[in-house]
């Protein structure tokens, strides 16, 4: 069975993003160039009974026959889910937009985006994320799943914060990255392959240890702020081999 497909117009600029809130749902979002937005859902079905009706599960209406309700507003094209019945969603965007995915209950499915190189912006409950060839910058929280971000580069205009409460944070990066870190984990270790030079005692010249959760430091002399931490679990900060 081919999958269900939605197709809306967004331009491919920065200044426009796609804002995603989805309940009981997995989605891939996967960036191209393009000025459209094509939603493809795999499995979801409408009763027979229901032909004809709407659910009063949502606010909103389902105006693309795939359980979703699309609005365009400015600059912002926002994706709600409008049926109880979730589904796994791919939805493809053009590649310069930000990305805003809100999880709205602590039911929801993976969240996975590739090829993006606009800004993101993460609000996950019990969903995990994996990000893939992305530049950022990145404003991630997540409660009980794992992060896994993949930068190709690192967009040095604005900097990123990523934060979990109960998963780890594993990110890979370029070795030529620069970044300013300030790296905190309350209950586990950072580890990392990167040479990252630390803020020295300004009386002795001798290397800072963490007194405290919070490590600072610079790879590559600096660049865009990075403030990672996790508070129960570990941090992986990796050279992209």
């Amino acid at each position: 069975m081919a999958p269900l497909t939605y197709k809306t117009k967004l331009s491919n600029r920065k200044d426009n993003q796609v804002q995603i809130q989805v309940y009981r749902s997995s989605v891939e979002v996967v960036g191209h160039n393009s000025d459209e937005v094509i939603i493809e859902a795999k499995d979801y079905e409408v009763p027979e009974r229901a032909a004809g009706l709407h659910s009063l599960f949502s606010e909103v209406e389902d105006n693309t026959n795939l359980g979703l309700a699309v609005v365009k507003e400015n600059n912002t094209l926002k994706i709600m889910q409008a049926s109880r019945r979730g589904s796994e969603y791919t939805i493809k965007v053009p590649k310069n937009v930000a990305v805003i995915y809100h999880e709205t209950s602590p039911h929801g499915g993976k969240f996975e985006l590739s090829d993006t190189a606009g800004e993101i912006d993460l609000e996950l409950q019990h969903a995990s994320a994996t990000l893939t060839n992305i530049t950022g910058p990145v404003q991630a929280n997540a409660i009980h799943g794992h992060l896994d971000i993949k930068f190709s580069e690192l967009n040095q205009a604005k900097g990123s914060s990523i934060k979990s409460v109960h998963g780890p944070i594993d990110i890979t990066l370029p070795s030529t990255t620069k970044a300013d870190w300030e790296l905190a984990a309350n209950h586990g270790e950072i580890y990392t392959d990167f040479d990252i030079s630390r803020p020295t005692d300004s009386k002795n010249g001798l290397a800072k240890i963490a007194g405290s959760n919070t490590i600072k430091g610079k790879t590559n002399n600096g660049g865009v702020e990075m403030n990672i931490s996790a508070v129960h679990s570990d941090i992986f900060i990796r050279k992209q081999k």
